[in-house]
This record gives C-alpha cells, structure tokens and sequence, in this order.
C-alpha cells in the first residue's frame, strides 16, 4: 500500500516561517509584505488574507516563534522524576539539556535567535506588539519555572537572554564558556 501524501503545510505557516526567516536573516527593516510573501512563495495578497496587515503578522509571528521554541506547554500533572526544589544545586542534567538548548539557539536555530531578538525591539517600540510578546514571555518563564522556581525564573530567563545575545554578537559558542555560565545562573 502507498504511503500517503505528507499534508501540504498551510499558507499560513509558511507566512509565518517566511517572516521569521527574513526577521533572522536581513532583519527587521527589510520584512515587508512583498518579501514575506516572496520568500514563502505564495500569492501577493496573502498576508492581507491570513493576517491583515504586516503588524498582524507580527503578532502571529510571536506566537509561532513561542510554538517553535518551547516545546510542550506545562501541565499540573505529575512528573515521574519531581524537579528539585529551587534550593537545591541543579543537577548535571539540567545544566547540559539548558546549555544543549543554547547552544542548539546559537548553532541550528540561529536564524530564529536572530529573528527573535529583533521582534524584542520591534515589541519594545510598538505598544501593540508588547502585549503578544509579554504573553510569551510569560509562558515562556512559566516553564523555566518548572527548573529554577517561580521567584527566580524572571532573572534567570533574563540572564539566559543576555548569555545568548552575547553570544551571537560575539559570534562564538564556547561550549566549555557556555556550560560554566549556565551552571552559574541555575545556582545563582
């Protein structure tokens, strides 16, 4: 029997990854309807038809950049092996899986990383992109929560930020440099 054929992905998907590979790669002045469109390879029209203009695919854009970053969202159900109270020194685990995480945020998902950081300016001049980027970010920090406790997640969310836009200004990904940071921020 024929395998079936691979569902097509959406054009909204497509607008969505378009716009956050031009975000990523040319940055933020060149992401124009026409570029968007361009590069996901899709009918002129499309944004317009999808998302009604360029800010609302930019408030699409953050969500769909949370969906891609994050993983499955928290659940209240109880986990095989309880993360250790917030006191607790974390465990040789939890520093490699956060520094596999950056360094996958530096190395394969750089182009994402890079598109992030210039919706954070966009969001930060534009008050109608603030809210959809402070409802990611609280989610995003709900889930750091579950490794560090909900009174550190904010710093160390922060923190992780600036260790990795460091890292990508500088252009270097010292995977020694980087571990030693994590461990820092997660004892910390």
């Amino acid at each position: 029997m024929p395998k079936p054929e691979p569902e097509p992905v959406q054009t909204s998907t497509r607008l969505l990854d378009a716009a956050l590979l031009v975000l990523g790669e040319r940055g933020a002045r060149d992401l124009t309807v026409r570029a968007v469109e361009d590069v996901a390879r899709v009918p002129h029209g499309s944004i317009r038809h999808h998302f009604g203009d360029r800010r609302g695919l930019l408030v699409a854009v953050f969500d769909h950049l949370e969906r891609l970053e994050a993983g499955p969202p928290p659940t209240d159900e109880p986990r095989e092996r309880p993360t250790p109270p917030a006191a607790d020194a974390p465990s040789d685990h939890q520093i490699d899986a956060l520094t596999a995480l950056i360094e996958h945020w530096l190395g394969p998902g750089r182009t994402v990383s890079l598109a992030r950081y210039e919706l954070f300016l966009l969001a930060a001049r534009d008050p109608t992109l603030r809210a959809p980027l402070v409802r990611a970010r609280e989610r995003f920090v709900a889930r750091a929560a579950a490794l560090v406790g909900p009174e550190r997640a904010p710093a160390v969310v922060a923190a992780i930020d600036g260790v990795v836009l460091d890292a990508l200004i500088r252009g270097d990904m010292d995977h020694a440099a980087l571990r030693h940071s994590v461990a820092y921020l997660l004892d910390n």
